[in-house]
């Protein structure tokens, strides 16, 4: 197997529309005043306004979501005390590490903030 067989292959290229020097010239000087013939007349549609920003909302907005995913990888560092209690806690539960932890932090982050503060700093884990 060679390289050129990894070559990614295109579709059937579209012949494009040739045209002389003359009309190229003509179409940049109407590209100019905002007219151009030759390049709009092959990829264009009729369309108004609305229906150009509600496709472009659209783009955007599945753009968007391809990116958002649910979790991140994250990298910290547990003392053994603390990875022999997560994995004590997903042997008797039966739930990842991952969701032990997820579960944490949320309940953390739903007390009031003085009893947050009162855990963290009473809490005498290193």
């Amino acid at each position: 197997m060679s390289l050129t067989d990894l070559k990614k292959t295109t579709k059937a290229k579209e012949k494009k529309r040739e045209f002389t020097v003359d009309e190229f010239i003509a179409d940049a000087e109407n590209y100019a005043l905002g007219h151009p013939e030759i390049m709009n007349s092959d990829n264009t549609q009729n369309v108004s306004i609305e229906q150009a920003i509600i496709a472009a909302k659209q783009q955007l907005a599945s753009k968007n979501t391809k990116n958002e995913k649910p979790f991140r990888h994250a990298t910290f560092t547990l003392s053994e005390q603390a990875i022999h209690q997560l994995q004590n806690l997903a042997k008797e539960t039966k739930l990842a590490k991952s969701h032990i932890i997820r579960i944490l932090i949320n309940e953390l982050c739903d007390e009031e903030q003085h009893n947050k503060l009162k855990k963290l700093l009473d809490s005498g884990v290193n």
